[in-house]
Order: structure tokens, then sequence, then C-alpha cells
């Protein structure tokens, strides 16, 4: 496997946790219960997580707007 390709699959792990963040701030605003809106965060925590490791790989950020980001 080539250098490039293994960045280019780090970059689609990233891209894929970034849009599994947003589908958990939509579940953290549609949640009907404590619990759900509680489960959805935690899973929120996870790929943020995630998402701001391989950012860290990538020596970029995708933050989203307004969000700190740790040096």
């Amino acid at each position: 496997m080539a250098d490039a390709d293994i960045w280019d699959r780090i970059r689609k792990a990233r891209d894929f946790a970034l849009e599994a963040e947003k589908k958990e701030r939509e579940r953290i605003g549609e949640a009907k219960t404590a619990e759900l809106q509680h489960a959805a965060s935690v899973r929120l925590a996870t790929r943020q997580s995630v998402r701001e490791a391989l950012d860290i790989v990538l020596d970029e950020d995708t933050s989203p707007p307004g969000a700190e980001r740790e040096a």
C-alpha cells in the first residue's frame, strides 16, 4: 500500500467521524428523554475524540466553528 493510500484512508476515517458527530448533534436536539440525550452526548464525545486524534495525525483542523482546540 502506498503512503498516499494510507493518508487517504486516515482522512476518510476522520471525515466519517466528523459526519457521525453531526448526526449525534442532531440526535441530542431530537432526544425526547434525558437518557437518550445523555447517550447521544456520550457518543458525540467519542466521535469528537476520534476526529481530533485523526486531525492531529493529519496535522489538520476540522473543528466546528466556535469550538476550541487544545494545542
